[in-house]
């Protein structure tokens, strides 16, 4: 749910927020540092929801996996706290895509693209 507010309300491309690691935010001031992989903000939805996703996380990725990462992955990819990895992409779509099923009258899911094209035109993102 995260993931979805930040992509809408920042409007940013989902690989620079799926690059996001927790020292990259200014939570108080809804931005990332100037540090980051780039400059985004976010509105109150994100706001809300972004200091539930990280509790007691400090450091590492913002958007990680449901599983521990093997040993084997890099620091940067893993948190220190919990041992699971960065979402992926691929993840995040298959996310995304089940997450919207039972709103898209076909049935299949939206994926991303539509995700950002709505937030590129400033409507409601479905769900």
């Amino acid at each position: 749910m995260t993931l979805w507010h930040l992509l809408h309300e920042s409007r940013a491309p989902i690989e620079q927020v799926l690059a996001l690691n927790i020292d990259h935010l200014d939570l108080p001031g809804r931005r990332t540092k100037e540090r980051a992989v780039g400059a985004l903000s976010w509105g109150p939805g994100t706001a809300r929801l972004l200091p539930m996703l990280l509790a007691g996380r400090t450091a590492g990725p913002v958007f990680v996996t449901d599983r521990r990462t093997p040993a084997t992955t890099p620091a940067a990819g893993r948190c220190p706290v919990t041992g699971r990895g960065r979402l992926s992409y691929r993840r995040a779509a298959e996310l995304f895509t089940a997450a919207t099923r039972p709103l898209d009258p076909a049935g299949r899911g939206w994926t991303l693209l539509v995700l950002r094209d709505r937030a590129h035109r400033n409507t409601t993102v479905p769900g």
